[in-house]
């Protein structure tokens, strides 16, 4: 019986993850488009980008520049952070 519990808290546990997708594309306006690597950022946590947020985050241009992504990567000084290190045509 404990094993079955157990079973059951890791399957609910990890059940997102597994659900995720490995990458997203966004628009991207004028400068072309946007792909997020989903599954490489999963390794900082979901709370890193998940906390307070709805499961789904809407993108907009002030997500990707001021609010998230260039932001964490400017702070962190890692991944892309020019626009064409983004922005694909």
């Amino acid at each position: 019986m404990k094993k079955a519990i157990i079973a059951l808290f890791a399957l609910v546990a990890f059940s997102g993850a597994a659900f995720a997708a490995d990458s997203y594309e966004y628009k991207g306006g004028a400068m072309g488009k946007v792909a997020f690597p989903h599954k490489a950022h999963m390794k900082l946590g979901c709370a890193k980008c998940h906390e307070g947020a709805p499961k789904k985050i809407e993108m907009n241009k002030a997500v990707g520049h001021d609010t998230m992504c260039k932001k964490c990567h400017v702070e962190m000084k890692k991944g892309p952070q020019g626009c064409k290190d983004c922005h694909k045509k």
